[in-house]
């Protein structure tokens, strides 16, 4: 069962985004008055920049719909003092008068422990249409969370923990995620038109096989343990960290299912990236291992070792067996305030 649900109250769901418009406004001082490009039109509004100057800087505008029905957050990045008009990566939206889920927006609570976590459905457009929900869950499946609504278990994507001191750069990842994967669809539907050719995605048998490393969405993998809630939304973070500190050729791959695949040195490796190193954690991880090694090994035409990264070793009793019995090799992650992911243990891989 589901550890987190959908907070439904509108009149909470009003005082959350009020508290979300203050730690914005706190950290987006810079303000300008700009035109917003959209599909509809365009709209000229006061947008709040992290920064007075530099290119993809990001921005956040809060608003009323038209109608009144509604809590509108436009998030994107852009550059400040241009001539250019502004571009939507992200609507954050959320229902004012009668609660409906066909806002992107909503806030999730952990049951036990009450922490208040900012995710979205999934809703986005392309042009006057809209991308399906496959294709956002499709490359940020790792940080699908799951909770219960009114109309059952539904998946959601985490963005950030409202509370969380990263919350601003949690934004800013999330919404340029989507930006990516939104203008990714856009190129593909070009192609199908006539533009240049984008190779597909192949499938295989029950699990996606391996592809060229994409920057997957730093969000926090499903979990029901209350003590580790508290990890903010950096999963791609350190799978993107370990990615550089990895050798570039041959070039390291992933998957839906599996986090990366890589060399260091001669040695190929099959790693799985988690945000906690509690028992129940790393008991998943080495399931995960078993199971991806042969779609790794049919990639790469030869069985990879397995490594697991974590934010600490696992008790010792564990991480002996581990080791030991199996071979699996540990390697382990720090975050600074600033959200600076370095990994530590990768000298010992070669």
């Amino acid at each position: 069962m589901p550890a987190w649900s959908e907070i439904k109250d509108l009149k909470e769901i009003a005082t959350l985004n009020e508290q979300l418009h203050l730690k914005l406004r706190a950290a987006l001082r810079h303000t300008e008055m700009r035109t917003i490009g959209t599909p509809g039109g365009s709209f000229i509004r006061k947008v709040r920049f992290q920064r007075s100057a530099g290119k993809d800087v990001f921005w956040w505008i809060g608003k009323l719909s038209k109608d009144g029905r509604s809590l509108h957050n436009n998030f994107g990045h852009g550059t400040p003092a241009a001539l250019d008009p502004l571009t939507i990566d992200l609507q954050f939206n959320l229902p004012r008068k009668k609660f409906s889920r066909t806002r992107g927006g909503s806030f999730l609570r952990h049951d036990k422990t009450g922490i208040v976590m900012m995710a979205h459905r999934g809703i986005a457009t392309l042009g006057h249409g809209r991308v399906k929900l496959d294709v956002l869950f499709e490359n940020t499946d790792s940080s699908l969370l799951e909770a219960n609504t009114s109309a059952g278990a539904k998946e959601f994507l985490p963005i950030s923990n409202i509370d969380s001191p990263s919350l601003i750069l949690d934004i800013s990842r999330f919404s340029a995620s989507v930006r990516r994967i939104v203008r990714g669809q856009g190129q593909r539907k070009t192609s199908r038109n006539g533009g240049g050719e984008r190779p597909p995605v192949r499938r295989g048998a029950g699990l996606t096989e391996l592809r060229a490393y994409f920057k997957e969405y730093s969000g926090q993998r499903k979990t029901l343990n209350p003590r580790t809630v508290v990890a903010e939304c950096y999963h791609g973070d350190v799978v993107a960290a370990l990615r550089r500190a990895l050798d570039k050729y041959p070039e390291p791959l992933k998957s839906r299912e599996i986090d990366l695949v890589g060399y260091k040195g001669k040695k190929a490796f099959l790693f799985e990236v988690k945000t906690s190193a509690d028992t129940q954690s790393v008991y998943t991880a080495v399931g995960q291992l078993a199971v991806h090694g042969a779609t790794a090994a049919k990639s790469l035409g030869k069985l990879p070792e397995r490594a697991i990264v974590l934010p600490q070793r696992p008790i010792p009793r564990l991480h002996e067996i581990l080791t030991t019995k199996l071979g699996i090799r540990f390697l382990t992650f720090t975050r600074s305030p600033k959200g600076r992911v370095t990994i530590s243990g990768l000298e010992g891989l070669s």
